[in-house]
């Protein structure tokens, strides 16, 4: 029997159980996947009993930088964006990988989301980083923006990037909303309405509400819109495929989400 689960800060309530729940339905596994409340401090024991008694584990906020120090090997992508989403368990040894970085591509894809540039990511956390690095590595040029300039220039640095003042989001054909805004107060936005592009495309990673403010007036100005599901879901069914080696099919996943979010 398969034991999964979610690390975080706090976790009560995810989406990703349910997700994770139909993963194993679907595909005929015996299994379960909790989302177990650990603060940074936790984090090594909570790991230390991975290496016991799991299959694997997700990692969410504020533990994906964190867990680094504590993995005994960690995948190229998952180093080159400081950050791990995704910890598989083989024979006690703790693997780390980023799932976050190939869903959002993918999810864009399955979403009809052109992967035109230049790319506007707003924010430059553990959310925005792998957003980057994504983008970058498809080919794109991508521009960052933080609301602590020297967090965005340290990444734009680090990526190869370029750090712009919010004004360039009206150059930009591809907007992803990175921050947080949104979900700590429904009203706001991390961009202003007279800022959004003529044309292109808006991604926004928060799904809580699933329709944001920043979505929302987007779609008012007749941007393709994306919300924070189909990644979620993307980067959960890739997580699934590295502990079982078994596809889960993402859509089912997103619909699993968007019922256990109220949205169906």
């Amino acid at each position: 029997m398969l034991r999964l689960g979610l690390l975080g800060h706090p976790v009560a309530h995810s989406l990703s159980p349910a997700m994770h729940a139909f993963a194993l339905e679907s595909l005929g596994l015996e299994g379960t996947y909790e989302a177990l409340d650990t603060p940074p401090e936790g984090l090594p024991e909570r790991l230390a009993e991975a290496r016991r008694a799991f299959r694997g584990v997700n990692l969410t906020l504020p533990l994906k930088e964190a867990a680094l120090a504590h993995l005994d090997w960690i995948s190229p992508e998952a180093k080159g964006i400081g950050a791990v989403n995704t910890v598989l368990r083989v024979e006690g040894r703790l693997f780390g990988f980023n799932t976050d970085a190939p869903g959002f591509l993918e999810a864009l894809r399955a979403g009809g989301i052109p992967l035109r540039g230049p790319a506007l990511v707003l924010g430059a956390g553990g959310a925005g980083r792998a957003v980057a690095f994504a983008l970058k590595g498809a080919g794109l040029e991508v521009w960052v923006w933080n609301r602590t300039l020297e967090r965005a220039l340290a990444l734009a640095e680090e990526f190869g990037l370029r750090a712009v003042p919010l004004e360039r989001a009206r150059e930009a054909r591809l907007l992803i909303n990175a921050t947080r805004v949104g979900l700590e107060d429904p009203a706001a936005s991390p961009l202003p309405a007279e800022l959004f592009p003529e044309e292109g495309a808006a991604v926004d990673l928060v799904y809580r509400p699933l329709w944001t403010r920043f979505l929302r007036e987007a779609k008012e100005r007749g941007l393709k819109v994306q919300t924070g599901l189909p990644m979620l879901a993307w980067q959960g069914a890739l997580a699934f495929r590295i502990w079982t080696g078994l596809f889960p099919d993402p859509s089912g996943m997103e619909e699993a989400a968007r019922r256990a979010l109220g949205e169906a």
